[in-house]
């Protein structure tokens, strides 16, 4: 297995761990610092901009206020199964099937994402997330 691969299931292996009530015996600081260790100083996150928390996202505190923004839009119900690809040059596709509630509806719904990550000194440096509809999650978070 590559390193960029190992380097991105252990960031998303810690980031589904950082989810309230992960069992863990861990504080919330406690696994936020442990993600944050993961993502190189200036990240970047690209996501459409036809969600509600869509746009870019640069730095650990881009990560933050996308991760405030999502939270005030899903609850994440499941993650579903994950798999992933070498794509070279320190690139990883990442295929994902998670189920997700709205937070303004509480309507749920489930779907396919594909990330491609870039990894960088051994952080997630680039997340660009790919929906297989997003007009379906609109439609799930709008009364």
């Amino acid at each position: 297995m590559s390193e960029a691969i190992e380097v991105v299931k252990r960031y998303a292996e810690t980031a589904t761990r950082s989810m309230p009530d992960d069992g863990s015996g861990k504080s919330a600081e406690q696994r936020l610092a442990e993600l944050l260790e993961l993502l190189d100083p200036e990240v970047r996150f690209s996501v459409p901009n036809s969600l509600p928390y869509g746009g870019e996202y640069v730095g650990h505190e881009g990560f933050l206020a996308l991760g405030e923004r999502f939270g005030k839009t899903w609850q994440v119900l499941d993650n579903g199964a994950a798999g992933y690809t070498d794509l070279g040059d320190n690139r990883v596709l990442g295929l994902y099937n998670p189920t997700f509630k709205s937070v303004a509806t509480g309507r749920t719904v489930s779907f396919r994402v594909c990330e491609i990550l870039t990894v960088k000194d051994g952080r997630i440096a680039q997340l660009t997330p790919y929906y297989s509809d997003t007009v379906e999650l609109v439609n799930a978070v709008t009364p």
